[in-house]
């Protein structure tokens, strides 16, 4: 064979070659694109604050964490000089704590991320808990909570309103930016976080005005993200896992102004935009808590700044100022803002006001399922639709109260915004102002294809078997204890849900111990079991206990000096003594936590 022979047939043979790499090429991206069309990348980030535990009783263990990729826990702070808080005046909390952890006070450098409410986030005993559990309260039911919910990341958030004053101190120094880093790791890993989320109100200027503020906090940001993204990534190269960095950004021009956002971009994972409380009872004219877009009517009736205070002008501010799409996650409120005494004009809208009127939890704020209940074309109130800011608002003429919220449709308008705009996700404050799951559904239907936060490549819909023989096992004057028969499942159970009256408890096994029950008293509980689908057994069957009557624990009486680790009843409750003390009238255990603990 001639040289030119073997020639052709070697170019012929690469030339085939090249042909089927090429097919192989075209396949396995098609292969790719489909899949990635049936999986979701988007992200549902919604906010728990601790105090969602106290007045408002809406506990960890009430979230349908099926909904969500990632659960941001508010707040933690920062500790200075051995204590925290923001003695502010014009803040909602103006008092300091001394730094503590779940054991009580301790020292540790300037800087340092500490427990913001150590009571509720990991002292409180709720049921199924054991006082001697080394940590409880809601971190405990978070973790709880992951391992129901095998997707669900969640994050510790830092700071807030409230809690912004020492980011400035803490940014200034490196000494002080190592100091927050290095608790960062410490307090991720202790407590179980996947990530840490900076929530800093804000840098420069703004925020309340006893904050402390340096012109330098515009670099000083950046410096303290790369130190805690430093610290951050070398823990997750020793602990095999990625940690998560991300902060909360206001939404006007003067955030975008005050932070190197591009620098910052390339540090963090994403960055939530409060593109909400645009306008509120801060102002005496009605407008809009979270306008998608620019209404001129706005400006035109003197709403201040409504050409950049909505979302659409937000987004884009992050944008050019070189955030990527990807890494921008819309904010929308699970809550809307109200003014009194709107004139009957525009059906409120855009009207000189005299007030606000008194909300769910606070003046002028509105939880949406409490608008949902008791307002939308209930009471007197109509629900009307503006199609240019693509918001629903309310307005009562026979008071003259005007609500600005989000609906279903106005949901509707956002999320089809963060798919057109190729947006991270949305982000929602908070939890509990959507107690029917109303506003949840619909950012999860919309962005998660329908499938929740759960994702099952396999598309599981079995559910796990009822678990069998339930039954008592002990029990005490404030404790139950259970135990039953392992469910099967086709993929895998991933965990059990202990039901009884109208509370629940998340375990891992097989056994459950409930704790914090009166004493003297019938109980009847049902389990069931869940998998990693999130799909959920039929219950057990029931069993029915009375927990022992208190025995040698005398009832709580004002006069009485007690030590800690004392025991006393109260309403059928036995209380451990946590604080010696004197009581006083008022100070009965219910009262005051930080005195008295439930066994």
């Amino acid at each position: 064979m001639n040289v030119r022979v073997r020639f052709l047939r070697f170019r012929a043979s690469v030339s085939l070659l090249l042909m089927a790499s090429l097919i192989f090429s075209i396949l396995s991206f098609q292969e790719k694109t489909a899949s990635a069309a049936g999986e979701s990348n988007y992200k549902i980030i919604g906010y728990y604050p601790s105090w969602g535990a106290y007045g408002r009783a809406y506990h960890v263990w009430d979230i349908d964490a099926s909904k969500v990729t990632h659960i941001n826990y508010a707040f933690a702070d920062i500790c200075w000089n051995g204590i925290h808080g923001n003695p502010d005046p014009t803040g909602p909390n103006p008092q300091t704590w001394t730094c503590q952890d779940e054991n009580g006070t301790i020292q540790v450098p300037n800087g340092s991320i500490v427990l913001g409410d150590p009571w509720i986030d990991a002292q409180q005993t709720n049921p199924g808990d054991s006082w001697s559990d080394p940590i409880r309260g809601n971190l405990k039911q978070l973790i709880l909570l992951k391992q129901a919910n095998p997707h669900l990341k969640t994050i510790i958030s830092v700071g807030g309103w409230s809690w912004s004053n020492r980011f400035s101190d803490t940014a200034a120094t490196q000494q002080t930016r190592e100091n927050f880093a290095n608790s960062a790791v410490n307090f991720l890993r202790k407590y179980q976080f996947d990530g840490i989320d900076l929530d800093w109100e804000y840098p420069v200027s703004g925020g309340l005005p006893g904050n402390g503020y340096r012109p330098e906090d515009k670099r000083n940001y950046t410096l303290l993200l790369q130190e805690v993204r430093n610290k951050l990534d070398a823990a997750g190269a020793q602990d095999g896992k990625h940690y998560l960095l991300t902060i909360a950004a206001g939404a006007g021009p003067s955030f975008r102004q005050n932070t190197e956002l591009a620098n910052i971009a390339g540090i963090v994972d994403w960055i939530n935009i409060m593109t909400y409380d645009f306008n509120g009872g801060w102002q005496s004219i009605s407008a809009h808590n979270a306008p998608l877009y620019y209404d001129p009517a706005a400006s035109a009736a003197g709403v201040p700044d409504a050409q950049e205070f909505n979302g659409a002008a937000a987004v884009q501010g992050f944008l050019d100022a070189g955030v990527p799409a990807a890494k921008i996650v819309l904010g929308v409120p699970f809550y809307g803002r109200g003014w009194s005494g709107c004139a009957n004009a525009n059906n409120g809208q855009y009207r000189s006001c005299t007030g606000t009127p008194p909300g769910t939890w606070e003046s002028g704020v509105f939880d949406f399922t409490d608008l949902q209940n008791n307002y939308i074309n209930k009471n007197g109130y109509t629900r009307y639709w503006n199609d240019t800011a693509k918001v629903p608002y309310l307005y009562n003429p026979a008071n003259g109260n005007f609500i600005s919220y989000d609906d279903t449709e106005s949901l509707g308008h956002k999320t089809a915004f963060i798919q057109s705009r190729s947006l991270g996700g949305a982000m929602f404050w908070e939890f509990s102002g959507d107690r029917n799951r109303t506003l949840l559904n619909k950012l999860s239907g919309d962005l998660l294809g329908g499938g929740g936060g759960n994702p099952d490549p396999g598309g599981d819909t079995t559910a796990p078997t009822a678990p069998a023989n339930l039954r008592v096992t002990g029990k005490t004057s404030t404790s139950v204890s259970l135990a039953w028969n392992a469910s099967s499942d086709n993929v895998g159970v991933t965990g059990y849900i202990v039901k009884y009256g109208g509370s629940s408890v998340n375990v891992t096994g097989t056994t459950a111990t409930v704790g914090g029950l009166a004493s003297g008293t019938s109980y009847t509980f049902t389990v069931q079991a869940r998998d990693a689908a999130g799909n959920i057994s039929p219950a057990s069957n029931a069993v029915t206990a009375t927990t022992d009557a208190a025995t040698g624990v005398q009832p709580w009486a004002p006069g009485v000096s007690y030590s800690i680790n004392d025991q006393v009843t109260y309403n059928g409750v036995v209380y451990r003594c946590i604080q010696a003390h004197t009581s006083l009238t008022g100070w009965e255990p219910p009262n005051v936590p930080a005195l008295w603990q439930p066994v």
